[in-house]
């Protein structure tokens, strides 16, 4: 029985204890990493994301009337109400199950209500997306439980627009479409304009992937996202409003941006510019296996972050700096919204203990925090039991 096998059935157990009957179905989605491609997702651009094995399960059945209760494990909350009456959710993991229900029965109207069981052992607020494993787990379940004629996209744009309308936040989909598409030992190479992706072989050889966790949640990440979004399209608009030929972020190359006279803007555009070509740029040194190469692409990502985007903080630039001080250590940069999150590394194998116990004494020594250091597997995407 491998990992995911095991803590369905657990959670299936949980269900039964929980519920006093048996589940129908299992849903799981696992958290993601992104290599590389960030925030550009939700302006139509690239990136390079993929599933890794830690995961949020939904275990549940039908009811024969028309209230819906759901059991979070992890937050030890019971979320309950009727499909036919409005309900204001508490916390943000109910605003989360809430939307999803909602906007999948605006779809296609539930029959019925049913009881679910939550348990998931992705992170939260570390950049792997616990939030989107959440919204795709819940989708699956939906989906397989009533039978709903919805598609893996159709699926994946449910889970956006719960981001969208139940927390404020206009964020892509990349996190939900890695959840849902990844493949075991490949990356995917997403493209958010077109709404499609192709996988290119993962082998890394010597080299391994470790994410560092600084501790810091990101407070401050869904307000400031919002602003990004929102300084990005005065960047297309200032464009547009010169070059009729752009009509959307992807027409914009490199030698328009001294046009958009605010600087700020100017810098936002930067990035999603460079931060795509770095992309193309990184697929090719990961298929030729110049990991080297690989390595200096991920650091570029890191600075453009930090001093173009400013989405970077105190505690990741450290990490960021302390990795790179290593010979060892090929790339480094901050990973996922910003804020607070995880640094992602590319380093020799052998080293992980080594990478592990360094960064973790600096760290400590200077924030009085001991990070997380964490080492993931790429797996599939989302499925059901």
């Amino acid at each position: 029985m491998n990992e995911l096998q095991q803590i369905t059935t657990e959670n299936e157990g949980r269900f039964k204890q929980k519920f006093a009957r048996t589940a129908s179905y299992t849903a799981f989605a696992p958290g993601r990493i992104n290599l590389i491609g960030e925030h550009t997702d939700y302006n139509g651009g690239l990136a390079i994301p993929s599933a890794i094995n830690r995961w949020v399960l939904v275990s549940g059945a039908k009811r024969w009337d028309t209230t819906v209760r759901v059991y979070s494990h992890n937050f030890q909350e019971l979320l309950e109400f009727d499909l036919f009456t409005d309900y204001q959710p508490l916390s943000t993991w109910q605003k989360y199950v809430y939307g999803m229900i909602k906007l999948l029965d605006d779809f296609a109207p539930l029959q019925c209500g049913f009881e679910a069981y939550l348990w998931g052992n992705v992170p939260v607020g570390a950049g792997v997306s616990s939030s989107a494993a959440l919204e795709v787990a819940l989708g699956n379940f939906v989906r397989a439980l009533f039978h709903l004629n919805l598609s893996d996209i159709e699926l994946v744009k449910v889970c956006q627009q719960t981001d969208h309308q139940y927390l404020g936040v206009k964020s892509g989909m990349l996190d939900q479409y890695a959840s849902q598409f990844s493949r075991a030992g490949k990356v995917m190479i997403l493209d958010c304009q077109r709404l499609s992706h192709q996988y290119i072989p993962a082998d890394f050889g010597q080299y391994t992937w470790v994410l560092v966790d600084s501790q810091v949640k990101r407070e401050l990440a869904n307000s400031k996202y919002t602003e990004r979004v929102q300084e990005t399209r005065w960047g297309l608009e200032a464009l547009q409003a010169q070059f009729p030929e752009i009509q959307g972020f992807r027409d914009i190359r490199v030698e328009y941006l001294p046009f958009i006279q605010d600087k700020m803007i100017q810098n936002r555009i930067k990035h999603y510019v460079s931060e795509n070509i770095r992309v193309d740029d990184f697929s090719q040194a990961i298929e030729s296996q110049d990991f080297n190469l690989a390595g200096k692409i991920l650091t570029a990502s890191h600075q453009s972050l930090r001093d173009d985007y400013e989405v970077s903080c105190p505690e990741i630039d450290f990490l960021v700096e302390q990795a790179l001080a290593q010979n060892y250590v090929l790339g480094s940069r901050l990973m996922g919204g910003g804020f607070g999150g995880c640094t992602i590394n590319l380093l020799e194998n052998e080293t992980i203990a080594q990478f592990g116990e360094l960064i973790s004494k600096k760290y400590q020594a200077q924030f009085g925090v001991q990070p997380l250091v964490t080492v993931y597997n790429l797996v599939d995407g989302a499925g059901v039991y």
